[in-house]
């Protein structure tokens, strides 16, 4: 059953933050972590020496050991959007990471964060579908 554990709004220090677990359903096939970059303190109104590794990732055994899925990096500073006729123009308002997750029983998911340069005001969602 697919569902969204959310990231709640809140300014992370420097190190690794985790977000989760939560449970995928048998039939659950993917993973879409995003990141707001938009909100006050957020990634758009920082310099580009703060930087953050974010990631999904599963576990096949409820817990005990966790694969990535996808990952990133999230840079500091406002990024422009593709322009027209390619893309909606403006700047980015998300940064975002998607992939399959292997198949299986009993899987959980979950968003980790690493800052690096400065505190930075987070929010997102990890989507599972």
């Amino acid at each position: 059953m697919a569902g969204t554990l959310t990231i709640p709004l809140a300014t992370l220090g420097v190190g690794a933050h985790v977000f989760g677990p939560a449970a995928a359903a048998d039939s659950d096939h993917g993973v879409l972590l995003s990141i707001d970059r938009t909100v006050t303190n957020g990634f758009n109104s920082q310099p580009a020496s703060t930087t953050a590794g974010y990631r999904a990732d599963q576990s096949p055994d409820g817990g005990a050991t966790w694969v990535l899925v996808a990952g990133g990096t999230i840079g500091g500073g406002v990024l422009a959007a593709v322009p027209p006729p390619r893309g909606p123009g403006g700047t980015v308002a998300a940064s975002t990471v998607s992939a399959d997750m292997a198949p299986g029983t009993g899987r959980e998911v979950r968003a980790v964060v690493t800052v690096s340069g400065a505190p930075v005001a987070v929010a997102g969602t990890l989507t599972i579908t």
